[in-house]
Order: structure tokens, then sequence, then C-alpha cells
């Protein structure tokens, strides 16, 4: 892996100080560097011609352009050639092959340390703020007296009223810890008993779980965070040093 950053510091330093500052009041700077240092990393891969077209199919769909006239009018308002598109549109391509390139072999491992975070559950859920009709509720769910979308609908006091209790799927990290841990050891289709969350007495059932698997889809998400993140390394350590070229 080279070092990209006295390359990308030594063409923005050309800019000028002025420049810089004026970049940096206008929350440009952080951008411009982590833009550059991206086109420095991936400026000797060539993405197949057949995904660059794609992306360019994809990229007219969204902005509505239905002829080559609309895309040319497109181009002409930014001020843009259409080979400086398609180089715009490529650089996506590019960082997925360089994820790879660099990060392909330590993507298991990112994994692994993250599979907590990436498995995730559907749960139905309702909460009240009476312990009474909690238990009530609950009774109700066990005896198969009533479903649990329509007690939810009827009596849930939380958002997941309008979602008919359905929670997901969704990763456990984002619920309370209680809740958490009630869920990671459930047995699907099991309404739990009451318990209390703050001010809450909560009623749940887990309804499945999504084991997150490490295939090839998983390899390129996990190689694409690391890589990611040493962007935002990078980027930090030029803005410090285009700031503070004394230091």
């Amino acid at each position: 892996m080279d070092d990209f950053q006295p390359a990308v510091q030594a063409s923005l330093a050309a800019l000028g100080a002025d420049t810089l500052d004026l970049l940096r009041r206008s929350d440009l700077l952080h951008s411009l560097v982590r833009r550059q240092l991206m086109e420095q990393a991936t400026a000797e891969l060539t993405p197949p011609d057949e995904l660059v077209k794609k992306a360019l199919i994809n990229h007219c769909r969204q902005e509505q352009l239905n002829n080559e006239a609309a895309l040319n009018s497109w181009l002409e308002e930014r001020h843009l050639s259409r080979e400086e598109l398609l180089h715009q549109l490529s650089l996506p391509l590019k960082l997925s092959k360089l994820s790879l390139d660099w990060f392909g072999l330590q993507a298991e491992s990112r994994f692994l340390e993250r599979k907590e975070a990436l498995d995730q559950a559907t749960y139905s859920l309702l909460r009240v703020k009476d312990s009474g009709m909690a238990h009530e509720l609950y009774l109700q769910l066990e005896a198969g007296e009533a479903s649990f979308e329509s007690l939810a609908q009827d009596h849930s006091e939380g958002p997941e009223k309008s979602s008919s209790g359905r929670v997901g799927p969704a990763s456990l990290m984002r619920a309370h810890p209680r809740l958490r841990t009630a869920l990671r050891t459930a047995t699907p289709g099991v309404v739990l008993e009451p318990m209390l969350i703050e001010q809450w007495w909560v009623v749940t059932r887990l309804e499945e779980r999504h084991e997150a698997s490490f295939d090839d889809a998983m390899r390129q998400r996990m190689a694409a965070e690391l890589l990611q993140n040493w962007l935002q390394i990078e980027t930090k350590s030029v803005m410090t040093k285009l700031l503070n070229p004394q230091e």
C-alpha cells in the first residue's frame, strides 16, 4: 500500500493558504482531501467497460435523462464533459476493486468482530406504562385470545403502534440492552413475560433470527468498511498537515 499523502498534500498546498482557509470555512476541504486520496489510490485501476456503461445507464435513469440530447444538456449545465462524467461514475467501481485488493484478506476478521451487530432479528413488541395492563395483554397473547398485531395497534404506547408491533429485520444492537439480552436467547414464537425497561412495561416475541454469513457480498462490505476507515485516517492526517504546515 503506497503512501499517497505527500502527493495529495502537495497538490492542495499549491492552492495557497487563503484558498485552503476558504475551503475549510466552507466545510469543503475535508471532502476535497478525501476525494483526492481516492483519486490517487485508484489512479492505476481501470474498471471493465461493461460496468462503466451500466453505471452510465443507471445514472441517466436516476436523473431522468431519456436520450442523448438530455444527457448532453445535463452535462452542459454542470460544465462537465462526457469523459469527466464517466470518470466520476468509474470511481465507485474502482473503490470496490481497491477495497478487495487491499483489505480482502482482512475482511473475515472484520466480519467476526462485527457479527453481533450484523446479525438481525424480527420481533413483535408492545409497551405500556401500566404493569397490570402489560400482564393482561401478555396473558391474552399466551392464551391465543388475540393477535400481537391487534393488541399493539389498540394498546401500545410506543412508536411500534404504527407498525402493528412489528420491528425489523434489524440489528439487536439498536435495542435496549435488557431487551437485546432477552431476545438473543428467546425461542421464536414464544411470548416473553412483561419486563420493566425504564418507564415502560414491555411485552415481546421473537419472530425470526437472521444470522449474517460471510459470503462474497459480505467480504466486499467488510473490505469496503476497512477502506473507509483508512480514508478517514488518511484524510484527517492530510488536513492536519495542510492546516498546520509548521508542525
